[in-house]
C-alpha cells in the first residue's frame, strides 16, 4: 500500500486540471518562409509571406505568440471578397485587407479561436495582412492608407 501514494502522485501530475482545453504543439518555424519588409507610412513591419493553398490554410494556427512588428501577409492569385477565421488561433490578431493597388480597405480585429465568425473584406481583395491585435492602432494606421513593399 505504500507504493500507492506516490504512484496515484505521478499519475495526477501528469493530468490537466479539468476544463483545460488540450493544445497541439506550436509548430516549428519555417525556415525556408519568405519574409519582407512592409512599410505604412512610418511604420515597418517583417512579415512571413504566404502564396500557396496550403500555406494560407495553415496561417498563424498553433502558434503562441508574433513577434512585435511582424506579421503574415497573405497573398492570393486574383482579387475577390476574402474571409478569415481563427480556427485553432491562439493569438489576438487585427486583419487588414488590401487592394491591387496597397490601398487598406479595411482593419478589422480578430477575437482568438472564434471559428464562428466570417471576417471578411468590404470588396475584393488580393491581400490579407496579419499583426498583432492593435498593432494597426498603436501606429495610426487607418482603412486608406497604402502598403509598400507588397511583393508581387
Amino acid at each position: 500500500m505504500r507504493w500507492l501514494v506516490p504512484v496515484l502522485t505521478l499519475f495526477l501530475a501528469g493530468c490537466p486540471e479539468p476544463n483545460t482545453p488540450r493544445r497541439a504543439p506550436e509548430p516549428k518555424p519555417d525556415t525556408t518562409m519568405e519574409t519582407v519588409e512592409l512599410s505604412i507610412g512610418e511604420a515597418r513591419l517583417g512579415v512571413e509571406v504566404v502564396r500557396t493553398p496550403e500555406k494560407r490554410t495553415q496561417g498563424l494556427m498553433f502558434r503562441q505568440s508574433l513577434a512585435p512588428d511582424s506579421g503574415m501577409l497573405f497573398v492570393f492569385d486574383s482579387s475577390e471578397i476574402r474571409f478569415f477565421w481563427m480556427k485553432n488561433t491562439w493569438i489576438p490578431l487585427d486583419i487588414a485587407y488590401i487592394d491591387s493597388a496597397g490601398g487598406i480597405t479595411d482593419i478589422l480585429q480578430m477575437a482568438v479561436e472564434d471559428t464562428m465568425t466570417p471576417y471578411g473584406s468590404s470588396r475584393p481583395v488580393p491581400y490579407a495582412l496579419e499583426t498583432n491585435q492593435g498593432w494597426f492602432q498603436s501606429h495610426g494606421i487607418r482603412a486608406g492608407d497604402t502598403v509598400r513593399g507588397i511583393p508581387r
